[in-house]
């Protein structure tokens, strides 16, 4: 409901050649879009900085869509959609393409996609979560293993790990495709018989599927890796040219939400529980403590991270050694981090 100011207030302000600005709740509302990948914990602060209405209270409304995958960060590119929440290996490869865009902002520092495997192959292979990491891996050869879609990071991060068993990620392992729900049905079902995920959907195909963890970056297996620069906010250049008010808006709501996951953990979690109705509680709160972990205080831009990202996809894959960006300054910014 809007104020009404009274005529003796506004007689003094002409009187005195003033004028009068009204509150911050009667301001514009500026307006922004932002998309999301997929339906995943490692994204806590959009939906707790929504939630709790940390951009409406700055007079920024961030209409939320969910476009799969790599089309988010094309919605973007296409002008559709003016940010969205993408990997570090996303927008370095974007940029080597020559499609421009920037970071604005980090909000995930670890990489979090965990394999998980029949409990049956792991038992016939003698290897556990605890054996050497390079004797893992090699009892992976001539396995099938199930990850979202070819080519991003999931499949990166499996070559990866291959890699550290010495196998060749495109011979010695079948891949194939499917939803995270799928996946595990399959593992369940002895189709398949390892799984790429993160949180919270490892930890469910634990529990569905009888899984035992193999790998896991975000716990330890990978101490090269850290930190990562998993999520990230971007958008076109020209967005924060044209309209750097909302972009330090949005910045300043990710970073309350982010402080808020720290300081009101049980909060956070009931939040993210209407969110995902269908998790299981000891799953949600168990991905959220991971989560939380790698979940920085800051929105800054973490350069080392970039450059641990960098370094993936080159051993995984996913660009040349000689397409290797010198620096980082051109494709992130630091300007509306705090």
């Amino acid at each position: 409901m809007h104020r009404r100011y009274s005529t003796l207030a506004i007689a003094i302000a002409i009187a005195a050649g003033g004028t009068i600005t009204p509150p911050a709740a009667a301001q514009q509302m500026e307006e922004t879009s932002m998309a999301l990948p997929a339906l995943t914990i490692g994204f806590a602060p959009t939906y707790i900085a929504d939630a709790k209405g940390f951009w409406t209270k700055r007079n920024l409304k961030v209409s939320l869509h969910d476009i799969v995958g790599i089309g988010s960060m094309n919605a973007v590119l296409a002008g559709s959609i003016d940010f969205s929440n993408s990997s570090g290996p996303t927008i370095i490869r974007a940029n080597i393409r020559g499609q421009k865009v920037l970071g604005v902002g980090s909000t995930l520092d670890g990489l979090p996609f965990e394999l998980i495997v029949r409990r049956d192959f792991a038992q016939a292979a003698g290897v556990t979560e605890k054996s050497p990491l390079d004797k893992r891996m090699a009892a992976l050869k001539g396995k099938k293993i199930s990850i979202t879609s070819v080519n991003t990071i999931p499949h990166v991060y499996l070559r990866y790990l291959l890699q550290k068993g010495g196998l060749n990620p495109e011979r010695d392992v079948t891949v194939v495709s499917m939803p995270p729900e799928a996946g595990i049905a399959s593992l369940k079902g002895g189709t398949t018989d390892g799984y790429i995920q993160g949180p919270p959907w490892p930890m469910i195909a634990m529990r569905q599927a009888d899984g035992v963890r193999l790998a896991t970056a975000i716990r330890g297996d990978l101490p090269e890796m850290t930190p990562f620069a998993f999520n990230i906010v971007v958008t076109r250049p020209e967005v924060c040219v044209k309209r750097p008010g909302v972009c330090q808006k949005l910045l300043d709501g990710y970073l309350e939400g982010m402080l808020f996951m720290h300081e009101h953990p049980e909060e956070s979690i009931a939040i993210l529980a209407k969110k995902m109705p269908k998790i299981d509680p000891a799953v949600l709160e168990e991905s959220f403590d991971l989560t939380l972990k790698w979940t920085p205080k800051t929105t800054r831009m973490n350069m080392k991270g970039l450059e641990n990202s960098q370094e993936l996809m080159i051993v995984g894959g996913m660009i040349k050694a000689g397409e290797k960006l010198a620096g980082f300054d051109a494709i992130v910014t630091n300007k509306f981090t705090k």
